[in-house]
């Protein structure tokens, strides 16, 4: 079993088995900011990113090729 905070998945084969739950006390998840966690287990594959997601979202609009008007 894998365990990744949901913010940080970004894709999983249909092969995986995954279940989302609470991760900690509800006092925690509201007063830190935290809150649920996915749990994947069986066969195939599971792509992460290590970014926060705005963090994520810059660096991708960063690599995209610039558009042009017409």
């Amino acid at each position: 079993m894998m365990t990744l905070d949901t913010g940080h998945v970004v894709a999983f084969d249909e092969s995986v088995q995954y279940a989302v739950r609470k991760a900690g006390s509800w006092k925690s998840s509201i007063l830190g900011g935290e809150g649920l966690v996915t749990d994947f287990t069986g066969p195939g594959r599971v792509w992460y990113q290590t970014r926060n997601t705005s963090d994520l979202l810059e660096w991708m609009i960063s690599k995209m090729p610039a558009q042009r008007g017409s």
